[in-house]
């Protein structure tokens, strides 16, 4: 009953849509976050119009997928997906009921974003679920460095190409113009970091290896013992001597984790807890891309400073 509920949605949606009178249909394109969403619109421009199925301040592995998420699916044009396994837990079962074999995996709407990305933390050996939540491809948070920004655009201007051929000229325009804007923001940014460079944190989780690697500050521990897994007592006092010992005064965690063990590490250590959201549009003057890389940076220079 509720497929079929599910199915007359759909199907609602698509007449009206077939009699709606107007200029020429924009392409529907489906982005699995914010991040990818703004990519999309800087390279598509007026000839797209996006949705993005995560909720910025959403915790990336607990998705509750609802029936509007296989509603934008079945008429998407193109679906842009970080890739690497990050929505794996839930996206394919949803994009296999959507019906849309453009979007499939491997299909014409099909873009993979993480295609030509340099990955880190590609796991050595054997991969098992009691290792947590690990990421069998590499660590997926890529799109926190803008040299990677610009492979992420780069594989969605193929993707509007294939599908658009018509307007390839203009997506290699908007391409071209982005890469600039990354250029720039990189040159930028490194200037803003500078206080980061060789600075020791801790992070709830592996988000920010990307943005550490760019801006040359170093991770040197996580309050989760393994992705995914809560910390238990013992793997939190080794932590925090390790803190105490290389001096680390900074714990970083998203807005979708939990307050209490951060505290209470910070507590222990004399260290500052900064909240900070990864996504665009999660925390307020974060709506692009550069705004929001901007911020995440302003944010750790402050916390580094306010505790020297």
């Amino acid at each position: 009953m509720k497929r079929m509920l599910v199915w007359l949605i759909v199907a609602l949606v698509a007449l009206m849509l077939a009699i709606a009178p107007g200029a020429a249909r924009k392409l529907r394109v489906v982005a699995t976050t914010n991040d990818l969403k703004w990519a999309v619109e800087q390279i598509g421009g007026k000839n797209v119009e996006v949705v993005a199925l995560m909720h910025p301040l959403q915790n990336p592995h607990t998705v509750q997928p609802r029936p509007s998420f296989i509603v934008q699916l079945n008429r998407a044009d193109l679906l842009v997906r970080i890739g690497l396994d990050y929505e794996e837990p839930w996206l394919p079962p949803l994009v296999e009921e959507s019906r849309n074999p453009k979007i499939r995996r491997g299909g014409v709407g099909d873009v993979d974003a993480s295609i030509g990305i340099p990955l880190l933390e590609i796991p050595q050996g054997r991969v098992t679920r009691e290792q947590g939540e690990v990421h069998i491809f590499g660590n997926p948070h890529y799109w926190l460095d803008p040299e990677n920004m610009k492979i992420i655009a780069r594989n969605i201007a193929n993707g509007l190409r294939r599908i658009d051929p018509a307007n390839a000229d203009e997506y290699e325009r908007n391409l071209k113009r982005l890469e600039r804007m990354m250029d720039d923001l990189l040159d930028e940014t490194l200037k803003l970091a500078a206080p980061l460079r060789g600075e020791k944190f801790v992070a709830y989780h592996t988000t920010w290896s990307y943005l550490a690697n760019r801006y040359g500050f170093r991770v040197i521990g996580y309050l989760e013992p393994k992705p995914g897994i809560p910390p238990s007592a013992s793997h939190l006092a080794d932590l925090i001597v390790r803190m105490r010992q290389e001096k680390a005064k900074v714990i970083i965690k998203e807005p979708f984790y939990e307050n209490r063990i951060p505290n209470m590490v910070a507590q222990r250590t004399g260290a500052k807890v900064v909240e900070i959201c990864p996504t665009v549009g999660g925390e307020p003057d974060t709506e692009t891309y550069p705004k929001l890389l901007r911020h995440i940076l302003t944010k750790l220079v402050n916390a580094v400073q306010s505790v020297k």
